[in-house]
């Protein structure tokens, strides 16, 4: 028999997958199930950096762009917004049900000093994109090796 060495991250990481399938398959339903559609949920977002800039990129399908609201608050962006639950103009009744609605609001904070004035929101097929120019003192300057 081979040793084979453990590592409890790869433990940690296989829980935490499991723990999140579980809460977004089943507890949802629980909720459903008794009428509180308006509870809070959590959109996906990424955080990307480039030399000058980040960008975040967060998934609000169904939104429209007064719902939503960006802030900057020192080194951290927050999106804030609600889904409104518009099923009551659907005819019918719903057999399965996925959609969650109602308020949400997220935070990241940024890893350095970022131009407020600057920054842009675009919404776009349901996708915000959020693009924060970095402070002139934080950005990354290549500098020229010179030969001796």
């Amino acid at each position: 028999m081979a040793l084979v060495r453990w590592n409890p991250w790869t433990e940690m990481a296989e829980l935490k997958h499991d723990f999140d399938r579980l809460f977004d398959t089943h507890i949802p339903d629980v909720f459903r199930a008794r009428g509180a559609y308006n509870m809070m949920w959590t959109p996906r977002m990424d955080l990307r950096e480039t030399d000058t800039a980040f960008v975040v990129e967060a998934d609000v399908p169904g939104m429209s762009i007064e719902d939503i609201a960006v802030h900057i608050e020192g080194n951290t962006v927050v999106i804030a917004g609600e889904r409104k639950n518009e099923q009551t103009s659907h005819a019918g009744n719903f057999t399965h049900f996925e959609w969650t609605f109602g308020k949400f609001q997220r935070a990241m904070t940024l890893s350095a000093p970022v131009k407020v004035d600057d920054v842009e929101a675009k919404y776009t097929n349901g996708v915000l994109t959020v693009t924060i120019p970095k402070a002139e003192e934080a950005r990354t300057k290549r500098i020229a090796i010179q030969a001796a």
